[in-house]
């Protein structure tokens, strides 16, 4: 285990422990308002702390549990929290350049959320991202369920409203992100995925709204996919000029022969 822990040191910068830090102790606060609000949902401390440990995923979880309290049924809960975290098909593919090939990719998938992707992208090589990405991600696996059973131990205690977490949580997460703005590509996906999230968000049910952010990416595959036609064509233009200039070479050869 010291070796891990040496091996990062010599790869990750002091910032990135700093991010960690500073996230970690975001996460812990959003922990204990999900607790919290499970507790006073009626949610038992082992169905909590089991949510907590195999979904991961603050958004979804805070999904389910709200469905559930709205009487709502199971089955819809689960479908909604599935959907919520869809998100993770995108981190899924951030996370491809760095992840190594082999069975510890399967056991650090289950780390693949908003907060493990975004201190990753706060350096810049893949060995760096790949350990930042652990450092992240175990910090979650721990923290995440220590925090939601001090939260629904706490109960009523604690107002999830009075302190603010839903605004705290993403602007220390578009704080960490901002480097990857400087990309004019990147950046009016961005908008444009912030634009369709926010005309959708009063429409549908909690916390699906941000989901649809991710159709920006029918716009990208659409850019792929004219990009490709528009090469095709270009390469067979291109043969065809190549061969008609070639025919017209060989007849002035014959001509300058006679």
């Amino acid at each position: 285990m010291s070796s891990v822990f040496r091996t990062i040191d010599r790869v990750l910068p002091g910032s990135t422990y700093r991010d960690v830090v500073i996230v970690t102790i975001t996460i812990i606060a959003v922990a204990l308002s999900y607790g919290a609000i499970s507790a006073v949902s009626g949610f038992p401390w082992w169905q909590t702390l089991l949510l907590a440990m195999f979904a991961l995923g603050g958004a979804a979880e805070f999904t389910f549990v709200g469905v559930i309290a709205a009487g709502g049924a199971p089955v819809l809960a689960v479908l909604a929290g599935l959907l919520v975290n869809s998100r993770n098909f995108a981190f899924g593919m951030a996370v491809g350049p760095f992840f190594p090939q082999d069975w510890r990719a399967l056991i650090a998938a289950h780390w693949i959320n908003d907060e493990s992707i975004a201190v990753s992208r706060t350096v810049s090589t893949d060995r760096a991202r790949w350990h930042a990405f652990l450092l992240m991600g175990a910090a979650i696996a721990l923290m995440w369920p220590s925090g939601a059973m001090l939260g629904q131990w706490l109960g009523s205690v604690i107002d999830a409203d009075l302190l603010g977490l839903d605004a705290a949580f993403p602007i220390i997460l578009f704080c960490l992100i901002r480097g990857d703005l400087k990309s004019r590509t990147t950046l009016s996906l961005t908008v444009v995925g912030i634009l369709i999230s926010v005309l959708l968000t009063p429409l549908l049910p909690l916390g699906l709204g941000a989901v649809t952010s991710l159709s920006v990416f029918v716009f990208v595959a659409a850019g792929w996919s004219i990009k490709a036609v528009i090469r095709r064509r270009t390469a067979q233009t291109d043969r065809s000029d190549a061969g008609v200039r070639s025919d017209a070479d060989d007849l002035d050869r014959q001509e300058g022969s006679r």
